[in-house]
């Protein structure tokens, strides 16, 4: 036996160092080598063959069982990424984006040492050494809680959020007192770059110590993390209903599904499909293995553009401030292909401040008002019942008919008298058309309905928005008994029916496109990364809506409104606008036109298209219950909304260059739009213009004010005081505000008018300072 392990010490000597491979070993090797291995390769087989007696034994199944019930596999779940929805640029407005949140495990060992009594200092050096790595360990975990409270409040910006250092450690020590080993860091999501930006930052850092040696920091053993994900929209509120948003919490398969607008519409494209894996525990860790990969969601591309939609949602929200209007609506439609570039709906919350809240744009069902007129007049016209230049006697603006009186807006001026039929339309009189059709259709109303239908209001649009109304236009044989003689007349001029806003522009789109009638809508590719699922094309309703001579007499009345009628406000000098204006009296829901405080309340519109020659655009703007303190028409008060939205997108598309402006040597020409503002800023406009130059001199101060006879004044800034900023461009007042500490907010579009905060105040640093921007008149 003894000279067995000796032949086998000098056998692997000689393996391990190449100079004792002497005589013997090469003899052992020649002569004995395959016995040697025989052998070990005899006892390797053995204690296979035992472990697989082992295993397939009763006691190697009891132990399987055994160590199933300790770390069992589990089944896992790997969810997608929802789709990205994409304006008509390629923009994202909704995408879905991983994010993370913080938790310190407080229960974690390495914390051990600091649960128990310092020890005493000892008489030998190991107690001395282990009383300083417990002191050692305390430095490092409170220097590691100020520095962490540090790290979240200039990642996060507590004071925003409500939150305080402080409060902060406060959470932290009840967390370490009960050992929590889920103790969130802070309630707020941190992206993967902001988490790299904290995991590089002490007191996560790893810890550099002499020679080059490093170590893992406390803190790094006790932080983990949580991925997640959620739904951001980069353009905020900008079509906010249109998009749609998700439900807050996922449904049995794990995942989120759209709740309203497009994210509901193409909920089944966007929201992907689920993955499988199973999770087991090896070697001392958990390791996933997924067997069927997740699939992400596509990627829906709409036909809104969020450049327009900036510029359609700004005129809304000033013109909706001004009048102090309950809500409104304004939707923008290409001409020849139905695609709907901008959609705003907004409404007055609680704060004061509008929102979305509802897509009123397509489920409003309500009176129209006389923007129907025009619809009747079709009728009438394609069935030569009246023609443009055909009169009808409206009198003093007066007409009884079924016990009931028709009132036209200036009957309490006397009325127009006589008017021809295209007057009828131009200066909007109820009584006009209701007599046109009252002659043509009392004795068959179903007729005038039927065609009225025909126009687009009785098809169903199959809108791709979740909750969309249908226009509701009844016939006398739907229900005789809800019937009466006042139900035709009444009609005509835009009572009696439910019309939703998109229907009404839908209609005008089609008298815009030479009659052909589109259906609007909202999406038009589906992509899963680079290959197409689904293209969706214009969709033409109905060829010919009307006769062709029908519809040039239409446009050219629409053209009359703008020009010389109720739309005058829509008159441009830079584009050419035809449009037909609307007021209707909203219901109350007592039988009446009353509210609670004796007011009636008004629903105005203006639905125009333009340029009037080459139409391009159609669009539709609905103020509903402006203040009562104003007088309600659709012609003054959203007809503006469609002009400066037409003008806005006329400099967009088709910008005037700057030098080809005109210009004037009067000095009091350009004061209004030079008052005040940055001296550099001013001194280079007048510069550029040729204007005279006032003297500026290291005295007059960064902020400066011009009177028209061209005299400097310098701005004084007082520290704590709110500084004077009307009169400024919004780019100015916003450097200056935020220079002093102050948060300016933005309302409307121009320089700026008005600001919240009086000058000269007295505020904090932080202070919201909103500032109400205009055109100087």
């Amino acid at each position: 036996m003894k000279k067995w392990l000796r032949n086998i010490g000098v056998l692997l000597k000689g393996l391990v160092f190449k100079g004792s491979r002497g005589a013997e070993w090469k003899r052992l090797t020649k002569d004995r080598y395959p016995y040697l291995i025989a052998l070990f390769c005899l006892v390797m087989l053995g204690v296979m063959v035992r472990i697989v007696f082992f295993i397939f034994s009763a006691d190697g199944a009891q132990y399987r069982k055994m160590a199933e019930g300790i770390n069992p596999p589990r089944q896992i779940t790997e969810a997608p990424l929802r789709g990205t929805i994409h304006d008509r640029e390629g923009n994202p407005v909704a995408i879905t984006s991983p994010f993370y949140r913080l938790y310190l495990d407080f229960g974690a060992g390495a914390l051990a040492p600091l649960r128990e009594p310092l020890p005493p200092k000892g008489q030998t050096a190991k107690d001395s050494l282990r009383r300083a790595r417990v002191l050692e360990l305390r430095r490092e975990y409170d220097e590691g809680i100020n520095r962490l409270a540090q790290v979240i409040d200039s990642t996060y910006n507590l004071s925003q959020h409500g939150l305080t250092k402080a409060s902060l450690k406060e959470h932290w020590r009840k967390g370490f007192e009960r050992k929590d080993r889920h103790c969130a860091v802070v309630n707020l999501d941190v992206s993967y770059m902001q988490l790299k930006n904290i995991q590089a930052t002490a007191p996560f850092a790893p810890i550099l110590l002499p020679r080059g040696k490093v170590k893992k920091s406390l803190f790094s053993k006790l932080l983990f993390t949580e991925s997640r994900t959620k739904r951001i929209y980069p353009f905020g509120s900008l079509a906010y209903r249109t998009i749609g948003q998700l439900y807050s919490v996922a449904g049995k398969d794990g995942l989120t599904d759209g709740r309203s607008g497009i994210e509901k519409s193409y909920n089944s494209h966007l929201r992907g499909e689920m993955g499988k894996g199973v999770l087991f525990y090896n070697a001392g860790r958990y390791e996933r293995i997924i067997t069927q990969p997740a699939v992400d969601g596509a990627s829906v591309y709409t036909t809104i553009d969020m450049n327009i939609q900036s510029i359609v949602e700004r005129n809304l929200r000033e013109q909706l401030g001004k009048l102090e209007a309950e809500s409104g609506t304004v939707v923008l439609m290409e001409v020849a292909t139905g695609k709907v570039v901008a959609i705003s709906n907004l409404q007055r919350m609680r704060s004061g401040d509008y929102g979305e809240t509802t897509n009123m744009a397509v489920s409003d069902l309500s009176e129209p008002g006389s923007t129907f007129k025009v619809a009747s007049m079709m009728v009438a016209l394609d069935d030569g019942v009246i023609h443009p230049n055909d009169t009808v006697d409206v009198g003093n603006g007066l007409w009884k008919v079924g016990g009931s009186t028709v009132r036209d807006h200036n009957a309490h001026h006397g009325g127009y008298g006589r008017l021809s039929a295209a007057q009828t339309i131009v200066n909007s009189s109820n009584v006009g058309v209701a007599k046109i059709i009252y002659k043509g259709y009392a004795n068959r109303p179903d007729d005038y309905v039927q065609k009225i239908r025909d126009l687009g209001f009785g098809t169903d649009l199959k809108l791709e928005i979740d909750g969309y109304a249908r226009a509701r236009v009844r016939k006398r044989s739907d229900n005789p008994n809800r019937w009466s003689a006042t139900t035709l007349p009444w009609m005509s001029y835009g009572y009696e029916t439910q019309i939703p806003p998109i229907y009404t522009l839908a209609f005008f789109n089609a008298i815009a496109n030479g009659g052909r009638y589109m259906r609007p809508f909202f999406v038009t590719e589906i992509r899963r990364r680079d290959a197409v699922v689904a293209t969706f094309s214009p969709t033409v309703v109905k060829e010919q809506i009307c006769k062709p001579e029908t519809l040039r007499e239409v446009q050219e009345m629409l053209r009359r409104v703008v020009t010389e009628g109720t739309g005058k406000k829509a008159r441009s000098s830079f584009v050419a606008i035809s449009g037909k204006s609307g007021t209707a009296q909203l219901a109350s829901g007592k039988g009446g036109y009353r509210d609670s405080t004796g007011h009636v309340r008004h629903q105005v519109s203006f639905c125009a298209y333009f340029p009037s020659e080459a139409p391009k655009y159609s669009c539709i703007a609905v103020i509903r219950k402006p203040s009562s303190q104003y007088s309600a028409g659709g012609g003054v008060m959203a007809a503006p909304i469609i002009r400066r939205i037409a003008e806005s997108l006329l400099a967009l598309e088709a910008p005037i260059p700057l030098d080809s402006l005109p210009t004037s040597r009067s000095r009091s020409a350009y004061a209004r739009h030079i008052s005040s503002g940055k001296a550099t800023t001013l001194v280079s406009l007048l510069s550029q213009m040729g204007l005279p130059v006032p003297q500026i001199t290291k005295q007059t101060g960064e902020y400066i004010q011009i009177d028209t006879a061209m005299h400097v004044r310098s701005y004084t800034q007082t520290s704590g005081r709110v500084p004077t900023v009307v009169g400024m461009s919004a780019m100015d007042a916003c450097f200056l505000l935020r220079k002093m500490g102050y948060v300016p907010r933005l309302v409307g579009q121009g320089s700026v008018q008005a600001q919240s905060v009086p000058s000269g105040s007295l505020a904090r640093a932080g202070t919201v300072v909103v500032l109400q921007l205009g055109m100087s008149e």
